[in-house]
């Protein structure tokens, strides 16, 4: 039988931007200050350590500040150059991710955010992150009549069928999405998995309206 002939363009794909940053300064400090911070705004959940959940890292320690300059100049690149927006991004928040074996973060995306981002600073070759395709299970996209895909991998590489995608990390790994993308991680096998998140605003939306 012959194969027909045809051409695939993807339709509104969703970015995930991987760079590098140096990652010590970020290791420095949690070690040496941050791990052993007590108080209401260190959450232990699910073998997950958040620490400064809802306040941010990067306005509380001063010594972060290079970094921050860092993912900041990143991120107005990605946003801006990549996505293709006017505006001029700000951090809203930052907190770190101390992870034991076993743990595991639900899956979760971000509302108050236009980009969200994580910098892995403790990783080995199990470390990884899992987002959910937005189409998969989420019925306020689209009503939609859905089969089981096939377990199968495609034959010619192609991956619409997927419902997970997961990203594999190391140290000095930043990663930056769309806020409202579902992520999270199952059973972690990296003894003291260490990350630093953070989210995003632009400082106006519309060219007009100021945050």
């Amino acid at each position: 039988m012959t194969v027909p002939e045809y051409g695939i363009q993807d339709l509104f794909p969703q970015p995930l931007i991987k760079m590098d940053i140096d990652h010590h300064m970020g290791l420095a400090v949690f070690n040496n200050t941050i791990r052993h911070a007590r108080g209401d705004d260190i959450i232990d959940s699910n073998g997950v350590i958040n620490y400064y959940n809802h306040g941010n890292v990067f306005t509380l320690f001063s010594e972060l500040q290079p970094l921050h300059d860092e993912i900041l100049s990143k991120a107005n690149h990605i946003y801006q150059k990549i996505l293709n927006y006017d505006s001029t991004l700000r951090i809203t928040n930052a907190w770190f991710n101390l992870c034991s074996r076993g743990g595991h973060q639900i899956f979760h995306n971000h509302c108050n955010s236009v980009l969200s981002g994580t910098l892995y600073l403790n990783t080995d070759k199990h470390t990884n992150i899992q987002f959910q395709s937005p189409y998969a299970s989420i019925p306020q996209f689209c009503n939609q009549l859905k089969d089981q895909p096939s377990e199968t991998p495609n034959e010619k590489g192609y991956g619409y069928h997927y419902d997970y995608h997961t990203i594999y990390t190391s140290n000095g790994t930043c990663l930056f999405w769309p806020s409202f993308l579902l992520h999270g991680y199952r059973e972690n096998r990296t003894d003291n998995r260490l990350s630093l998140s953070f989210n995003l605003v632009p400082q106006q939306v519309n060219r007009m309206y100021k945050l």
